[in-house]
Formats: structure tokens, sequence, C-alpha cells
């Protein structure tokens, strides 16, 4: 894939050309009125090369130029099942009553969103909700109150402790469980999650069958909170 982005300014010599890849090297307009330090394209090249790409311009003085780079395109994420995991897949949902469940995944990865909704496009009883961060999961659980609610560890401003933290302390959402999904997979890790209140805790690359388990066990005991309120406001 190449991506090109055209201008239509004064344009580059050759010899500018050949210094354009030079750290703080800014072609002669250090004096001007364009603020910068000459090494924007010396990182931008180094990227593109360290993901096994390429990087160049083309230019032609009082016309303008044309920067490109070009990388490998890349297969589509796609759910990765391990021995057995396939067999889980597709079994039909376990019968939790004809209720619609609710779940919240609270995740700033694409990709790894993308892997929870193939799994949980198999299960007709189940909506999927998501977030991208710790704040507009809260409100999102808030609004919705999701049966459960699966939170990744590491989130961009506030991370999964303490959205979860929060969660528990508001009497709305205290009962919700949640499922920790995090790459810190070293026992220390597991053990600080569910010291911490985590309902489960599942470590990254996700094992469906794993993941099943603990989504219904989660589910069973949502179905157990909902009667034990039921039951208190007769």
């Amino acid at each position: 894939m190449r991506v090109s982005i055209r201008d239509t300014g004064p344009g580059l010599n050759s010899e500018q050309l050949a210094q354009l890849f030079q750290a703080f090297n800014r072609l002669g307009q250090e004096a001007g009125n364009e603020e910068g330090t000459g090494i924007g394209l010396v990182v931008a090249k180094r990227l593109v090369e360290l993901m096994g790409g390429v990087i160049g311009v083309e230019s032609t003085v009082g016309v303008g130029s044309v920067f490109w780079f070009e990388l490998a395109t890349a297969v589509e994420p796609s759910l990765a099942t391990a021995e057995g995991d396939a067999a889980a897949l597709i079994k039909l949902p376990v019968s939790r009553g004809a209720r619609l469940h609710t779940m919240l995944y609270v995740e700033d990865n694409p990709a790894n969103l993308k892997l929870i909704e193939q799994i949980i496009a198999r299960h007709e009883d189940i909506r999927l909700l998501t977030a991208v961060n710790g704040k507009s999961g809260i409100e999102i659980a808030r609004e919705f109150l999701p049966d459960v609610i699966l939170m990744d560890i590491n989130l961009p401003g506030m991370d999964g402790f303490e959205a979860m933290r929060i969660l528990h302390s508001d009497p709305a959402t205290a009962n919700i469980p949640v499922i920790a999904i995090s790459a810190n997979a070293m026992p220390r890790d597991i053990k600080r999650g569910l010291d911490a209140g985590f309902f489960r805790y599942i470590t990254k690359p996700i094992k469906v069958t794993e993941f099943l388990e603990s989504m219904n066990v989660a589910l069973e005991y949502a179905q157990t909170q909902v009667k034990g309120i039921s039951t208190l406001t007769k």
C-alpha cells in the first residue's frame, strides 16, 4: 500500500533532495517563519523502515513535491482458535432464559474489540456494548446497567482498576460482575486483579474456552443478583 501526500509549494532541487533525510538539516530554512528542528522526516523514515516499509519523495522546483511511503498490507485480525476452541465456538449458547443479556467491553484496542465481537456474535441472547476508555465505560455502565462488564486493565487516562473501583462504589453498578482482560499475565498480576475485586481475570491472547466459561459464570451470577433484587422488592 502506498500513501502519497502532494503539495504545490516551491519544490526541492537535487541538492536539497540529497539532504532531505539528514537530522537537524532544515535545508536553509532555519531563519524562516516555520518552526521546527529538522528531525520530523528522520523520525518518519525510521518508523516506516521499522515496519518494513520505504519512504521517498519526488519534487519539481516551482511545481511542488510528492512525499510517499509504502507498507506491506496486513491480514485483517481474525479469531485465533487453539485446540478445543473451535468446537467451543460452534456449541449452542448455554440456556440463560429468554431475556436478552447485555455485556459491556471497555477496550481501546480495535483488534481486541473485533475478536470479542466475533465471539459474542455467535450468542443471539447477548447484546455487546463497547467503550474505548474508562470514563466512557463508566457512563455507559450507568446508563445501560449491563449484566457483565469486560474491562481492559491498561486504558488511556484511567486504568481498569480505577474504573472498577468507581463502578463498585456506585450502588447502581456495584453488583455488576467485572471481568478483567489484560496482557499482564504474571501470577502476581492475576492475584492483584482478583484481590482488587475483579470477578475473573482473563489473560491475552484470549483463549476462547476460558472466555466462554468466565462469561457463562458471570451471566449466571448476574441472574442471581437480579432474582435477589426482585425478591427484596416484592
